[in-house]
């Protein structure tokens, strides 16, 4: 087990630093180290944290220079394998022992901009502050900022937090990670309120302020001498920001939220949630392009990502189609020719021949609103089946496909849809 030495430096007392984990052990030992410390005229005593102990000399009178008391250390602590510390700093000493995936429990608050809320509203692990001027309890608030912002607990690396206020680059890493995490609270107001064709009603990314720098407060629990911690940085170099007022959040309900709330919390953990974790993430992209093509292709790569299809043509039309469809043969066929048209007058003439929309008869607010519409209907779809994998989600489909009103919906679709484009019918087969 290694240690570090960090001799007294003027009127500070010296400190002998340790990974607590790796020491928690070892209590009798570090007790009757620090009794031969006593013994040779040092004051010491172990932090209450766990990770180490602070000295000095109990009789001011007592000269010895550094080396001197590394080895009365090295004597008194013979079972340790003690180095000398390459720096006064503490922290940095400390962030070279801890293991590299130790982590501490953690408060992280983040504010947000561009959002109306009027109360506090909690959605799972998440709880939503209104402006501080609104707020019926002010004195409970945890953080100093006057706007909206979101608060949670997460368990963030120790030895991140140790290393902080070092360096921007690494104060940007740690700021940019709680952001991530604030998004997905995030992500559910995007999917509760947001929409392509009133852009404005889509809130800023979580902790960007209104002069572009990001702000994340984090607050350590337990047992540790972190205090807590106030960050702000321009941690991402480019941004981009709503010219308008954001969405009004006044609630979480509706289709769906319930079960984005279980995921974001770890309480639904399988193959399915984690896709919708990350077409949600997909679709805040969008939400932030500022190209209309890139926002729009995008999507539709969510809407694959998402449902996973193994097939092209009118075999991937019928099988996304069907997912859309709520189980209703006419509606599948409504879904069958709109999509069909999305994907072969719009995705494949931005792709394969480099059109962009001002090309088009289709508006892009409306063509990725739709879009945005399936991957929700989907999501939902998820959660009120619910489905666990990929596989019971092509199982669903492929139900409904060999059912004869879906096969006739399909093979009227496709001949119609063929005769006007002047091309032969390719039926699929379920």
């Amino acid at each position: 087990m290694k240690a570090r030495f960090l001799p007294p430096k003027g009127n500070e007392q010296g400190n002998l630093l340790w990974s607590k984990s790796k020491f928690s052990d070892s209590n009798l030992k570090i007790e009757a180290s620090l009794e031969k410390l006593r013994r040779m005229g040092y004051w010491a005593s172990a932090f209450p944290e766990g990770d180490g102990v602070t000295f000095n000399f109990a009789d001011e009178t007592i000269t010895k220079n550094n080396n001197e008391i590394f080895d009365d250390f090295q004597s008194a602590f013979d079972w340790v394998d003690i180095e000398q510390a390459q720096s006064q700093d503490s922290n940095a000493e400390l962030a070279e022992l801890v293991d590299e995936e130790e982590t501490i429990e953690c408060i992280v608050i983040v504010p947000l901009d561009k959002i109306f809320i009027q109360q506090n509203l909690v959605l799972g692990k998440y709880t939503f502050y209104c402006k501080k001027q609104l707020d019926d309890e002010p004195s409970e608030r945890l953080a100093d900022f006057d706007s909206e912002y979101v608060q949670f607990k997460a368990s963030l690396n120790y030895r991140d937090l140790l290393k902080l206020n070092k360096n921007i680059k690494h104060d940007n890493y740690v700021i940019n990670k709680c952001l991530l995490l604030a998004e997905h609270a995030m992500d559910v107001v995007r999917f509760s309120y947001s929409s392509f064709l009133t852009r404005e009603y889509t809130p800023n990314p979580a902790g960007q302020m209104g002069d572009g720098f990001y702000a994340v407060n984090i607050i350590p629990l337990g047992k540790t001498h972190l205090k807590p911690l106030e960050l702000t940085r321009i941690s991402k170099p480019i941004s981009v920001s709503n010219n308008w007022l954001g969405p009004q959040v006044d609630s979480f309900s509706g289709q769906g939220i319930d079960y984005l709330s279980l995921i974001y919390s770890s309480d639904i953990d399988n193959e399915m949630a984690n896709a919708v974790i990350s077409a949600l993430r997909s679709c805040r992209q969008s939400f932030y392009s500022i190209g209309d093509e890139s926002q729009f292709l995008n999507l539709v790569f969510v809407l694959d990502g998402l449902t996973d299809p193994e097939w092209s043509g009118w075999k991937h039309r019928t099988y996304i189609a069907a997912l859309l469809s709520n189980g209703d043969s006419s509606l599948f066929g409504k879904k069958l020719e709109e999509y069909d048209g999305l994907y072969t007058d719009v995705r494949n003439k931005l792709v394969h021949e480099g059109k962009d929309f001002y090309e088009m008869t289709e508006e892009p607010s409306s063509a990725s609103e739709t879009i945005y519409f399936y991957i929700k209907s989907i999501v939902i779809l998820i959660a009120e089946k619910p489905l666990n994998t990929t596989q019971e989600m092509k199982n669903y489909a492929i139900s409904l496909l060999q059912t004869q009103s879906f096969k006739d919906e399909y093979i009227s679709v496709i001949n119609r849809v063929s005769l006007s484009r002047g091309k032969e019918p390719r039926i699929p087969h379920w």
